[in-house]
């Protein structure tokens, strides 16, 4: 075992002094096999780490660390128990990410396709006025110039200050009406979605009164925190046939809740932002605009919701609590997983999209689910590093800043306390027409 053991530890060193290269401050060439993973990596790095180190043994991130109980200690240790696990890193550029992830993803199996007849034929964003720099929550955190940028990829937050996100509601859902001609009284159902909503009760029902929606128009609420807006989506494919036209809003206001400050608590804070996204779905297109939301899925594993919590705070407010590597590592994997799924699907590969619209947890993220995908980290579209994570309104705020025209099918996806996870598949009509000749 020693010569596996060794040989193991060789390519283990070598792995991690790439990461250190890229996301690293100079302590890739002191680096050795008694090098302690929590003194040189950070949660995002060490996510990398875990996946480049999966991907070379053509197993998934979650048998990495099952390996060793999740508990990252030194190289040397790691080395370890891989060769005990009769895993070895090849040393060879990573594996396509779909053929892993399909093999041995760390997620169970979601529903059979559905079929869908629901049409995306507008969308509408409002973003709070208010921007609070990096550099200034870095101050807020007591940590040193630049830290939340290196350590998250975020360089700016929105947050409401003194706006009232249900004034910007309105203002989302009126640009969205425009886009189609459609009107409030035309709106059959409303579904309302939110991770951090500025009111706790009665919040679908308070979005409906500020629209002045018909009193037959049904107001519902979704809950699915990040993937709040995929599982509106998909509730919607059952309602769109009773209703013919179903406005879903999300609506996050986590500034109202979450301080930041020195410590863990407000670290997590620092990464939320505020913000408000409309879509109008309808059972048929309206324009050559029109966008096909073609098949939505969706996924849970309540096992591990620990990862993420929700707590009251020592001083009586709300705090958030992480367990940041595995909380990324899971995220990222069931981002992968159910937008390769959506893929395999509809016999399309990454390579055949237009764009995966991801929700980032963090600024870095987006770029980590590229590698997972193969595909360039362009078209992951996000706007988490200029915004926050807006929570449910993070994938559709990234479609309405990111799409024009599309040329190609594109992929929203999402995960979320929980654990959930989501994907769903958008195709416009010129595609269809294309792929029925």
């Amino acid at each position: 075992m020693t010569d596996s053991f060794e040989a193991v530890q060789m390519q283990v060193l070598t792995l991690l002094r790439q990461v250190l290269e890229r996301f690293g401050d100079g302590k890739a060439l002191a680096t050795g096999e008694t090098a302690v993973f929590a003194d040189i990596l950070d949660s995002m790095a060490m996510v990398e780490f875990v996946g480049l180190l999966a991907d070379s043994c053509g197993v998934s991130s979650s048998r990495i660390e099952a390996c060793v109980d999740r508990k990252f200690t030194t190289v040397a240790d790691l080395a370890r128990s891989l060769a005990a696990a009769g895993l070895a890193p090849n040393g060879k550029p990573a594996r396509e990410a779909s053929s892993r992830v399909r093999r041995e993803g760390g997620t169970k199996r979601t529903e059979a396709p559905v079929a869908s007849t629901v049409w995306l034929t507008g969308t509408g964003v409002r973003l709070p006025q208010a921007i609070e720099t990096a550099a200034s929550i870095d101050t807020r955190l007591g940590q040193p110039y630049g830290w939340l940028e290196r350590h998250a990829g975020i360089r700016q937050r929105c947050i409401w200050g003194d706006e009232d996100p249900f004034d910007a509601v309105a203002i989302a859902v009126r640009s969205c009406l425009d886009q189609t001609g459609a009107r409030m009284k035309d709106i059959g159902g409303l579904v309302v979605t939110s991770e951090a909503p500025p009111i706790l009760i009665g919040l679908a029902a308070a979005v409906h009164g500020r629209l002045r929606l018909p009193a037959s128009s049904v107001a519902l609420e979704v809950g699915g925190a990040c993937t709040g807006f995929l599982a509106a989506m998909w509730l919607t494919q059952s309602l769109i046939a009773r209703m013919g036209t179903v406005l879903v809003v999300a609506i996050e206001a986590a500034s109202r809740y979450l301080k930041v400050e020195p410590g863990e608590a407000g670290e997590a804070a620092s990464l939320f932002g505020d913000g408000v996204a409309a879509a109008l779905l309808t059972g048929g297109p309206v324009d050559s605009r029109s966008i096909r939301v073609t098949d939505v899925l969706l996924g849970r594993d309540g096992t591990v919701g620990g990862v993420l919590k929700v707590e009251r705070g020592a001083s009586g407010g709300v705090e958030i609590r992480m367990k940041r590597i595995e909380l990324a590592g899971r995220a990222i994997d069931a981002m992968a997983h159910s937008a390769l799924e959506m893929a395999d699907r509809h016999q399309l590969a990454a390579s055949d999209l237009a764009a995966v619209v991801a929700h980032g947890g963090n600024g870095r993220m987006p770029a980590l689910l590229a590698r997972r995908l193969g595909i360039p980290p362009e078209r992951i579209w996000s706007t988490t590093a200029t915004t926050g994570n807006l929570g449910s309104a993070s994938v559709p705020v990234a479609w309405a800043t990111y799409f024009s025209t599309l040329s190609a099918p594109a992929i929203w996806t999402a995960a979320g306390g929980g654990l959930t996870w989501g994907a769903a598949l958008l195709e416009s009509r010129s595609q269809l027409a294309e792929a029925s000749k």
